[in-house]
């Protein structure tokens, strides 16, 4: 059935109208809005469809990047990252939905992993996907999102967590003398203070102090720029490191919840920079889990192409 889904980041919200097609479903209508521009959720979706040119669906699913509470009367997302609650029961009022499901965004890319095809993704690392085993993704960028998918008799079941707030571990001198710095604003240092775009800055100016140099007043575009052209060695430096840093995030993540079924990294910092992922230790720090390192080898490796999957996720909650 035809539906409006929503993929509400901590910078951009996506909206489109989702139609069922052969294996998945196509998007039209598709808006992509600067969330900085609205007070709230309500006016972003009304926005869009004010602009609305095709006859609105009644009913919709909004994909939010935040934990996800019960209500008595539905549910609630507090956006972490950007200062919005959204709350189904007024907005089912306002807008006159028949049906309105919220759910965390990277369990709505969570949902879009089994509809993926080869246009999606980069193959990191090519190992046979175990039939019926568990799947994760996780991503940086506003913040970082860490989701699984349970498989149960070919019924898929999202596992939604808030990974980006677990706690950052170090895996060389290195990185435990960069730790060290982070620490001396932030205790405990979490995922998302490294791992996200606010965090690529957060480990600049770590690098920096590091290297005994003053960092300048860089904005993410800029550490990555830099870093790309390697125009400044201490941004390339900070690349690597993050990359690094990823890698054994994504690793934990296999290993909490068995993903043999595959790890896929989305969020919208991985494709701008992953042309330096041969240059980093990212897929060695993957591996590099001790005793089970040769149980880690059988896990297969994705990155997402930038794309509007967690809207095809959002559709897909629907129909289950």
């Amino acid at each position: 059935m035809t539906s409006i889904v929503a993929d509400i980041g901590g910078t951009n919200a996506r909206f489109a109208i989702a139609k069922p097609v052969a294996g998945g479903y196509q998007l039209e209508s598709l808006k992509v809005v600067d969330c900085r521009r609205f007070g709230g959720f309500d006016a972003a979706l009304r926005h869009w469809l004010e602009e609305l040119e095709q006859p609105r669906p009644q009913r919709a699913c909004i994909a939010a990047a935040g934990p996800l509470e019960k209500t008595d009367s539905g549910s609630r997302v507090y956006m972490t990252n950007l200062g919005w609650t959204i709350t189904t029961e007024p907005l089912q009022q306002e807008f006159g939905f028949t049906q309105l499901e919220l759910i965390n965004d990277f369990a709505a890319l969570a949902l879009s992993l089994p509809r993926l095809t080869g246009d999606d993704y980069q193959v990191l690392r090519d190992q046979p996907r175990a039939s019926g085993a568990a799947m994760v993704v996780l991503g940086p960028g506003t913040g970082l999102g860490v989701a699984g998918l349970g498989v149960d008799n070919g019924h898929y079941h999202v596992l939604a967590g808030e990974g980006g707030h677990a706690n950052l571990a170090a895996s060389t001198e290195r990185e435990l003398q960069l730790l060290q710095i982070l620490m001396q604003s932030r205790q405990p240092v979490f995922n998302e203070w490294v791992l996200s775009g606010s965090g690529l800055v957060n480990l600049y100016r770590a690098v920096c102090a590091l290297n005994g140099r003053q960092p300048e007043e860089l904005t993410p575009p800029d550490v990555s720029a830099r870093g790309l052209d390697n125009s400044d060695p201490l941004c390339r430096e900070t690349l690597l490191d993050f990359l690094n840093f990823l890698g054994s995030a994504a690793g934990d993540a296999a290993l909490y919840l068995g993903a043999r079924g595959g790890v896929f990294l989305g969020g919208g910092i991985l494709p701008r920079i992953a042309e330096l992922l041969p240059e980093s230790d990212f897929e060695q720090r993957f591996l590099n889990k001790g005793r089970v390192e040769q149980w880690m080898a059988t896990v297969p490796l994705y990155a997402l192409n930038a794309g509007y999957q967690a809207l095809i996720g959002a559709a897909a909650h629907l129909e289950d």
